[in-house]
């Protein structure tokens, strides 16, 4: 890790229409054990209160810094406005809707100390009001592309990764930029990385919005994007293509039934 003053972490957190939220999570980044040097947040259009909530909050929190998109521009877009304005040696993701447990940063720092050649670490992370599955014995993972082709590892808002990779958020994207920007980064530096602790908290189900079938579909459509754009960049062959498309499509005939019964309870 570097020694000088850009050696720290900065806190990207996405919005839209997370007025009743947003106060949660940037409350979840001031508790940490160890203190991010900036919190950079993106409002994307909101039109609700979102803007002026956040501006209140700042009044007292001077290291955080508000952006505001003119028009509605997708999380990937947004959190890539941040990236580029960070200056950090480390960017920590935080949805506005999800909150940390209180030594996450700390955690990914002191694994990053140990790891210095690694460029992303996640952690595993607890849906509010579920169970927490704990299968993994090792505590940490090492996922190849071949690993993350069958399944997402990461929740968005475990990672912190090195500011200086190349890889970014695809900007057009809507659904699963997330997902195919994990794929790239272990195609380019050949894995990543999370530890085993769940110290991220989703405070929402993991395939969507109140398990919203639409959304569900719309996950579904990102994913298969996702996988098109991987081949379009000569990270995987037509037929790893075809076999990831396959098992996407399988998940999705299995996701289905459980969106319908959380849209109808």
């Amino acid at each position: 890790m570097k020694s000088d003053e850009n050696s720290g972490v900065t806190v990207i957190i996405p919005t839209f229409r997370s007025e009743n939220v947003i106060i949660r999570a940037l409350n979840s980044v001031l508790i940490q054990t160890s203190q991010p040097n900036e919190i950079i947040v993106v409002d994307d259009a909101s039109d609700d209160k979102t803007v002026n909530v956040v501006r209140e909050f700042a009044k007292t929190c001077p290291k955080l810094q508000l952006l505001v998109n003119t028009k509605n521009e997708g999380p990937g877009r947004s959190r890539n406005t941040a990236w580029q304005l960070a200056k950090t040696e480390f960017i920590a993701f935080l949805d506005a809707d999800d909150t940390w447990q209180p030594e996450k940063l700390q955690i990914q720092l002191e694994w990053f100390k140990n790891n210095q050649d690694a460029v992303i670490c996640g952690t595993r992370h607890q849906v509010v009001d579920e169970p927490v599955s704990m299968k993994e014995d090792a505590p940490v993972s090492v996922f190849k592309i071949k690993d993350l082709l069958w399944r997402n590892r990461f929740s968005t808002p475990s990672v912190m990764l090195k500011r200086e990779i190349s890889p970014r958020f695809d900007n057009k994207l809507r659904f699963a930029e997330d997902y195919l920007l994990w794929m790239e980064i272990a195609a380019t530096y050949g894995s990543v990385n999370r530890i085993n602790q769940p110290l991220t908290i989703l405070h929402k189900p993991e395939f969507g919005s109140a398990g919203l079938s639409s959304k569900t579909w719309s996950m579904y459509r990102g994913e298969i994007k996702a996988l098109s754009l991987l081949n379009q960049k000569k990270h995987i062959n037509a037929l790893t293509l075809f076999r990831s498309v396959c098992w996407s499509t399988i998940k999705l005939i299995k996701r289905l039934p459980r969106a319908i019964v959380r849209k109808n309870q």
